[in-house]
């Protein structure tokens, strides 16, 4: 696979028990480039239950079979060599990706080759720290503690970071021994599945990796399984409200979502206007604006605001240059993932115009393909959609403030609480508006950053759970307690040892 241009026609079948398979259900489906929308691949399998169920028991077969006897160091061992195979099997695999994504292949040896071959090898360290803990026997009962695996554990991922997902959520989970069935976005499956017998190649046991492909009915099939343990969900909130309210009526399985977002950006007047800027920028066009925590909300400070606004509008209109092909590695910018995904958008954009002022963009970009006009909203309606909800989409709404209360109320004034950030010179403003924000992750200076070591995820209708850091090993273990009675010995006249 190494340096090779992937075929999307290699990559149709379901990956199970360590190979490629034809999926028992003959329902298909095709996928478009959203460059150009032409055809990439006319047959998809759609997993129905009968696919389900296999992948289950394959999973059930791996974890209670070869990999429940792999030692940590083994687990770590199989972690580095998917490393060292990752060096150079990922970018083929990312641009198979971007041919129904849009991700730019331009991210992939900048951020998202060293991000996921950061992840694999931040948590080859985890393996072996999944320690327990010991009470004495003051009650005459001694009490230990372990972590024991949860066993099969499901991982239904988003359209946006397809690849990047699949190993933030399988990496921990089997870290800690546990096994894992991915489905991928119904828009962009090829990644993932092209991933999958990398995992064997490594040292995984088949079954250990496993991926199905479809649409929400078959998440629906995972998130229902009566013998699936956990299922972790990265969308939007109404379908993971879904995948919660299954999982309660199944078998009670643990959930971690992590859902929508509509982020705020905070500029005070004393902060670096220039740092500012990039950071709210960069963090509303990356992929497009489709990132749950893209800065959609900026808060500029009245005494410079007309400065950053000119200079904020000036780069938004001028980065259409930047936009174009995401095959290309010279293009920083791509499409929305599809023709649905982009009149979402543009639907969304048009209301907002009795809704808000809107001064930079608001429409398709070009005649070809799913691209949309980077845009800029000021002053919006307090009740004004496009203020409210998340958008997806290279769409930022800017308004302006006071002082700092008022803006703290604006901030929080939603039922999102993903991501935040703060842009000022004033340290102890920082830390008290830090922790006054009601977000999962607040940003000082920055915004729209994530990082492995920590731990992510969102407060209110952003999601529940956290990923990353070494809260996601403990989320995917359940705890076990051990009562060891203490036994007192005695001898009686002739030495023989009695138990009393």
């Amino acid at each position: 696979m190494a340096g090779a241009d992937l075929n999307p026609e290699d990559f149709t079948k379901l990956f199970l028990n360590g190979e490629y398979v034809a999926a028992k259900n003959e329902e298909t489906y095709s996928l478009k480039n959203p460059k150009d929308n032409t055809i990439v691949v006319t047959n998809v399998p759609i997993a129905g239950p009968a696919d389900v169920d296999a992948a289950v028991k394959f999973a059930e077969d791996a974890f209670h079979g070869p990999w429940s006897q792999f030692t940590a160091i083994q687990r770590t061992e199989c972690f580095l060599n998917l490393a060292s195979l990752l060096q150079d099997e990922l970018m083929p695999i990312l641009t198979l990706d971007s041919k129904t994504s849009g991700i730019p292949v331009s991210l992939g040896p900048v951020r998202e080759k060293n991000y996921i071959r950061n992840c694999v090898l931040y948590y080859a360290g985890w393996t072996d720290k999944q320690k327990g803990d010991y009470f004495p026997a003051d009650d005459g009962f001694v009490k230990l503690v372990r972590h024991e695996p949860l066993g099969v554990c499901a991982a239904i991922n988003p359209f946006n970071a397809s690849v990047a997902c699949f190993f933030l959520k399988a990496v921990p989970a089997l870290a800690t021994g546990n096994v894992m069935i991915v489905k991928p976005s119904e828009k962009t499956p090829l990644g993932a599945l092209a991933v999958a017998s990398l995992f064997v190649k490594a040292g995984f046991p088949p079954g250990v990796i496993q991926v199905i492909t479809g649409p929400g009915s078959t998440g629906a099939l995972l998130a229902d399984h009566m013998r699936i343990r956990k299922v972790s969900f990265t969308g939007s909130v109404t379908t993971g409200k879904n995948i919660q309210v299954a999982a309660a009526r199944s078998n009670l399985k643990r959930v971690t979502l992590e859902l929508g977002g509509k982020s705020p950006a905070v500029i005070f007047e004393d902060a670096n206007l220039e740092n500012a800027l990039k950071w709210t920028i960069d963090a509303i066009l990356t992929r497009s604006g489709q990132l749950c925590v893209a800065a959609s909300r900026v808060y500029v400070q009245k005494s410079v605001a007309d400065q950053f606004i000119e200079e904020y509008t000036k780069r938004m209109r001028s980065a259409v240059n930047d936009f174009g092909d995401p095959q290309d590695p010279a293009v920083k910018f791509g499409p929305m993932v599809d023709e649905a995904q982009l009149e979402r958008v543009k639907q969304m954009v048009e209301r907002g115009r009795a809704e808000a002022e809107l001064v930079v963009g608001g429409g398709q970009l070009g005649g070809e393909g799913c691209y949309m006009e980077p845009t800029v909203f000021l002053n919006p309606n307090d009740d004004a959609e496009i203020y409210r909800n998340e958008i997806f989409g290279p769409v930022s709404i800017i308004k302006t403030f006071e002082t700092e209360e008022e803006v703290l109320k604006l901030a929080n004034d939603t039922e999102f609480g993903l991501m935040s950030g703060v842009f000022t010179r004033d340290i102890t403003r920082a830390l008290r508006m830090s922790s006054a924000l009601e977000s999962g992750v607040v940003g000082i200076n920055c915004v729209s950053l994530q990082n492995l070591q920590v731990p992510f995820g969102g407060k209110k209708q952003s999601g529940i759970g956290r990923e990353f850091g070494d809260i996601a090993t403990l989320q995917c273990n359940g705890m076990e307690h051990v009562e060891l009675r203490q036994i007192a010995f005695s001898k009686d006249a002739i030495g023989v040892t009695k138990h009393t």
